[in-house]
């Protein structure tokens, strides 16, 4: 339902043309000056859920579990109505259920991700450029949508996630 995003880069007030060590050394400027900070930030509320071509006699209503009921062993309630029986599957049929519910949603995401950059001007026309980034810097645990198909033994269970926290680095030559 609700997608916020946000995302700044600032350039860290330190080095030759900035507010503080303007007169630095040219070779301590180098290593010190000019950095920049990046953040991006998102927080998603739980993508809608769909179960497919399902035999469902249930009230719809049911199948949501209350907030404090939900977990990565039955994310919603199994016995709302699913018929769970492979051989009386549907092969062909006039689909009268829904694609996906509004109503019913897998997990919500939040992240913040960071980054530090450095450009190192090696002559006017040659510059290296140093990346660190972290993803998931605060570490959230962001689920993977649960199983939506009746037939399955993980139906309505949670067995993935985005990976956790992750670094990395770079470096990229400019000519």
């Amino acid at each position: 339902t609700n997608r916020a995003t946000a995302s700044g880069i600032w350039e860290i007030p330190f080095g030759k043309g900035r507010k503080y060590g303007n007169s630095l050394n040219p070779v301590v400027n180098g290593a010190l000056g000019g950095w920049q900070l990046n953040a991006a930030w998102q927080h998603q509320s739980g993508a809608p859920l769909g179960f497919g071509n399902a035999i469902f006699n249930g009230d719809l209503n049911n199948i949501v579990k209350p907030k404090s009921e939900r977990s990565v062993d039955g994310w919603f309630n199994l016995n709302a109505g699913f018929d769970r029986n492979a051989a009386r599957q549907l092969a062909s049929n006039l689909r009268t259920f829904p694609i996906r519910f509004s109503g019913i949603r897998g997990p919500q995401q939040d992240r913040w991700d960071f980054g530090l950059i450095k450009t190192f001007a090696i002559t006017e026309r040659w510059k290296l450029q140093f990346r660190a980034e972290t993803f998931n810097a605060m570490n959230y645990t962001n689920l993977a949508n649960p199983n939506t198909t009746p037939t399955s033994g993980a139906f309505g269970t949670i067995t993935g996630q985005d990976p956790p926290r992750s670094w990395q680095g770079a470096l990229k030559l400019t000519f």
